[in-house]
């Protein structure tokens, strides 16, 4: 990126990486998700790039502070991811996922981090896929995890609690992105240690997050024993 382009961000909202990003999933949504989906894009004020820009987060403003209120929401209400975009530049694969919250688009989690190429030419159109109905109720749209996963809900519950660990079903798990994917929360203990299911690209093992600055690290063995540990 040009010193001229960074500048540029000072009054553009999106940038090029960011225009085309958002009209790729408006190409996947269903119909009637479309208006509101223009609504929520129109209504965006304020972008927040993370280091790299593995994450891009986006903010409507009213007198200075957040405000959703006046713009119109789709009917799910969770956390959810909405959709997923694959695209290359210079041959490098670049995948893009954008998450909703409390109705409304909130972040684009991006691996590898495309701040270097987020003014360049997409070597060739891009590929999006919906990952979720944003019209189902949370009720009918509980993440699916893994069978291993409840297993060690039925046997694991009572030491887990015991040793700290707060352990997530279908419908409280919930999605986060890293710069090695996009995982599910299946378990945590304070704000600093997780259990993560790898769902994009998928993995057959659950992960262990030491830290927030550490790297998921695959549990081979039972993952059970983890929750025996004080």
């Amino acid at each position: 990126m040009t010193m001229g382009q960074r500048l540029s961000l000072l009054w553009r909202r999106f940038s090029p990486l960011e225009d085309r990003l958002l009209a790729a999933v408006r190409n996947v949504l269903p119909a009637a998700a479309v208006s509101i989906f223009d609504e929520q894009v129109r209504a965006i004020a304020h972008v927040q790039r993370l280091p790299g820009w593995t994450e891009i987060d986006y903010y409507p403003r009213r007198r200075g502070r957040v405000d959703w209120a006046s713009v119109p929401l789709f009917p799910r209400r969770g956390e959810f991811p909405l959709a997923r975009v694959g695209f290359a530049v210079e041959r490098c694969r670049y995948r893009a996922t954008l998450g909703c919250v409390a109705g409304h688009i909130f972040d684009f989690g991006i691996t590898p981090g495309p701040q270097r190429i987020a003014f360049a030419d997409w070597d060739s159109p891009p590929t999006a896929d919906l990952l979720s109905d944003p019209f189902r109720t949370d009720a009918e749209s509980g993440h699916e995890i893994p069978a291993a996963w409840r297993s060690v809900l039925g046997r694991a519950a009572a030491p887990a609690v015991a040793t700290g660990w707060v352990l997530h079903d279908a419908r409280t798990v919930r999605v986060v992105t890293l710069e090695e994917g996009q995982f599910l929360v299946l378990a945590e203990r304070g704000a600093d240690e997780f259990i993560l299911y790898r769902v994009e690209p998928p993995s057959e093992v659950m992960f262990r997050l030491a830290s927030h600055d550490g790297t998921p690290e695959p549990i081979l063995g039972d993952v059970a024993v983890i929750f025996q540990r004080a």
